[in-house]
């Protein structure tokens, strides 16, 4: 939860300031009011008390100005000051805002609910390539039960053949195209599954993370579309 408030609480941040780009020296009351509700909701859900980023008096224009007005260079500092501490104190930034607009469009809830968090992550983002390849394999076992001890190449082996006459899923009658199937499901669990259950893999960045994970949603897509065959 605190992470989606840091990121989404960064990105409105970033918008208030791309917005005082102005002529004038002060800034409308929707500024300091839209500043003071990031600032209540940060507060309200992370672990941070936030000190020292309230409006002081020399944020406010003098009375021969209009009351309801903010002096723009007071306000574009502090909001560049709070931008600043969560990007160094809580880890935001625009690639991690970038990152989950992108992480959104994936459409399968297990997959996102197993791997959301891990994506929010500072580190360790090969976490996310071992869940995402377990519920490629846990969804290929739903499809065909009498698999369920299987697991690895064994049971993609089992269950998806480059023949659409021999296969326990189908996902194409042309010969092609179901021996293309056949070779992602082999590659994802052996180029990815595999090393991500029997070791670290330190280098994995969480932009390769999300790709390959995006990739994996693809594939339980088609899954979901595939035909399961009941071979005598």
């Amino acid at each position: 939860m605190s992470r989606r408030v840091i990121e989404g609480s960064y990105a409105r941040l970033v918008g208030l300031r791309n917005s005082t780009i102005t002529g004038e020296n002060y800034l409308s009351r929707d500024f300091g009011t839209d500043y003071e509700l990031v600032l209540k909701n940060l507060r309200e859900n992370v672990d941070d008390d936030f000190v020292g980023f309230d409006f002081t008096d020399g944020c406010y224009f003098d009375n021969k100005y209009d009351s309801m007005t903010y002096n723009r260079l007071s306000v574009v500092s502090k909001i560049n000051q709070l931008i600043s501490y969560l990007e160094m104190v809580h880890r935001a930034s625009s690639r991690i805002v970038e990152v989950g607009s992108v992480y959104n469009l994936i459409v399968d809830a297990e997959l996102k609910s197993r791997c959301s968090d891990l994506l929010s992550a500072s580190e360790h983002f090969d976490r996310v390539i071992n869940q995402a390849t377990q519920v490629l394999e846990e969804r290929i076992r739903s499809k065909i039960p009498e698999y369920g001890a299987d697991s690895g190449l064994v049971l993609v082996g089992k269950a998806i053949n480059n023949n659409p006459e021999k296969t326990r899923l189908r996902f194409s009658d042309q010969g092609a195209e179901q021996e293309g199937f056949a070779a992602i499901f082999r590659g994802l669990v052996g180029a990815f599954r595999n090393p991500s259950h029997h070791r670290f893999l330190t280098e994995v960045s969480r932009e390769q993370a999300l790709q390959i994970c995006a990739f994996i949603d693809n594939m339980l897509g088609a899954l979901e579309k595939a035909e399961v065959v009941n071979q005598s």
